[in-house]
């Protein structure tokens, strides 16, 4: 089989653009770094002078200047749309950052592109391909917990923003930042199927016009429910993942869970007491014989991107990570947009300036 890399530019020398994708693809087996476009002559300097790439101040420039069989979309979100279009145009392949678009309808568009193009485009969704959520994944399935029941999953820090992620004509607020991450896990363990949604939009510490605090909760058609809070107007972390299941539960604490389950089996027969008149004026009570067990994440579960964008190319695997499924995650995200009514402002944070 033909193992040779292939061409990749990257759009977009930004803060994952250059930390994560320039410097991974620089040396991973499956890619050569042949070309990145940005609007900054500095960073375009530097990545010439780093990985002695080609280096353009135009992304359609890129993608004829230099033969390339796939990019990287890297920037900002109001920008998609027209490069992928201009991309597909080149023929090229397509990994798009999260997330995808600043609406559903472009979202879709972009999909329907790809799949008439024959091209393979897929969305980094780092946080589905992590270890630790791997990890997760594997002790749900070893039924313990037994069927899931209801999901949270929380993201909590503290920072004024004040960069592009912040104003709301640039697709920004952290619904769309951060809530691409974390909303696409709980899709990937509750399922898509959602049968009513709840939303809650707040601009706290943000100097932006953007959301900086987001409250999601939904329920699917099998009962499940899942509640996503991500705050980043919090002096704390109270947790990250808790899953309950019928038998138990699974809580993420750092680099480790904390999983707690107990035998149904074990249970004594117990039958409904109907009767008003409580017996001994008892409350109704059952003492579980439950194991508990502390497991370090396996950081050997963290999925490989690029090598898995490379083998989709070559029709050896299939995407962990296909357009159709963050098209869900664009659907949650309008539908938590309309949810809320808005953003609602609180008071500004001590110390922040008036919004431009």
């Amino acid at each position: 089989m033909d193992r040779k890399p292939f061409h990749i530019g990257v759009a977009g020398l930004g803060r994952i653009g250059w930390n994560f994708h320039c410097a991974r693809l620089a040396q991973h087996p499956d890619w050569h770094l042949a070309a990145v476009a940005d609007t900054e002559p500095a960073r375009r300097a530097e990545a010439e002078q780093t990985h002695g790439c080609a280096a353009f101040a135009d992304f359609a420039a890129m993608c004829r200047g230099v033969p390339l069989d796939a990019v990287v979309i890297a920037t900002p979100t109001h920008l998609h749309e027209p490069m992928v279009m201009e991309a597909l145009r080149q023929g090229l392949h397509i990994l798009l950052e999260k997330p995808m678009a600043t609406g559903y309808a472009e979202a879709e568009r972009i999909v329907t592109a790809a799949e008439e193009a024959g091209r393979v485009l897929t969305v980094y969704q780092p946080h589905r391909l992590a270890a630790y959520f791997q990890h997760l994944k594997a002790i749900l399935a070893d039924g313990r917990i037994g069927r899931i029941t209801m999901v949270q999953r929380g993201a909590f820090s503290f920072a004024r923003r004040n960069d592009w992620q912040s104003l709301r004509r640039y697709g920004g607020g952290m619904l769309a930042n951060y809530g691409a991450h974390y909303l696409d896990q709980v899709l990937h363990l509750v399922g898509g199927d959602i049968r009513r949604s709840w939303c809650s939009l707040q601009r706290v510490a943000s100097l932006g016009d953007a959301d900086d605090v987001v409250k999601v909760v939904l329920e699917t058609a099998d009962g499940v429910v899942a509640d996503c809070t991500i705050s980043q107007a919090s002096v704390g972390n109270p947790y990250e993942f808790v899953v309950w299941g019928n038998t138990g539960l699974v809580q993420q604490q750092g680099k480790s869970f904390r999983v707690r389950w107990f035998d149904p089996a074990a249970l004594p027969p117990k039958t409904l007491d109907p009767h008003l008149a409580s017996e001994a004026r008892r409350y109704p009570h059952d003492r579980i014989e439950a194991q508990e067990e502390v497991v370090p994440v396996d950081a050997s579960r963290q999925l490989d991107v690029f090598a898995n964008f490379a083998a989709a190319i070559r029709g050896t695997a299939p995407l962990f990570v296909p357009p159709r499924e963050t098209l869900a995650v664009m659907r949650l995200l309008e539908q938590c947009r309309i949810d809320s009514g808005g953003i609602r402002e609180l008071p500004p944070a001590p110390g922040a300036a008036p919004t431009a």
